[in-house]
């Protein structure tokens, strides 16, 4: 279950389709908010509050939005949009919930503890999954799933995603038979032997053809 609910501000946006880049200029991120039962709302939020947001609050953690002249509204931040060459926010969509009814999100998986396998047998800790796929009420929605890797005691444990152990209320959806993390043995690093270019010049050159006398020469007795 999550504590206090991390809060946003925004407001309607009138700025759509490529005259929004005026609103990136401003210092605002054009966003989305969608879900059942509601009309799409387009928004702007300050890319300043938002990045701080983005860094620091997990990314299904329940979000109080208080838009501008229309009250609060309980969110998820779904898809983050960033401009590829400056890393520049975007656009945001943000899921509108109902706390009434069941919504379906993905939750980070986190790992703590040191394996034992790493300090007995040098093992490398592969990670499965990044993220559980669950289904619960929006106020039984954990901000994180926590997995103690102290399990993995020797080459070849695993925890699986039927071994973890969700809050009350909350149902997974992931495949309970897929690896979450896992210990194996080291890798051998194999160095490859790559042919130096001259190395063909180091091979016998094939004898010469005797040559041809020229025109107008005769070739000896």
């Amino acid at each position: 279950m999550q504590a206090e609910r991390a809060q946003l501000a925004a407001r309607t946006r009138t700025l759509k389709g490529k005259r929004a880049r005026f609103l990136r200029r401003a210092g605002f991120t054009p966003a989305n908010i969608y879900g059942p039962g509601s009309p799409s709302l387009a928004v702007e939020i300050p890319t300043r509050e938002l990045e701080r947001h983005l860094g620091h609050v997990p990314r299904g953690a329940l979000v109080s939005l208080g838009i501008e002249g229309q009250g609060d509204v309980t969110v998820l931040v779904r898809k983050v949009a960033r401009k590829p060459t400056t890393d520049e926010l975007y656009h945001v969509d943000l899921y509108r919930v109902s706390m009434t009814h069941t919504l379906r999100t993905e939750v980070p998986v986190v790992f703590t503890g040191e394996a034992p396998a790493v300090r007995s047998a040098n093992a490398t800790i592969l990670r499965g999954i990044d993220a559980l796929h669950i289904e619960c009420l929006p106020v039984d929605l954990p901000e994180k799933v926590t997995v103690d890797i102290e399990q993995l005691t020797e080459i070849g444990s695993a925890i699986h995603v039927r071994d973890l152990a969700l809050p009350p209320r909350v149902n997974c959806l992931t495949d309970p038979d897929e690896i979450v993390v896992h210990a194996v043995a080291p890798r051998l690093e194999i160095e490859e032997v790559v042919e130096e270019e001259e190395g063909a010049a180091l091979a016998p050159a094939p004898a010469a053809a005797e040559a041809e006398p020229e025109r107008g020469e005769e070739k000896e007795a």
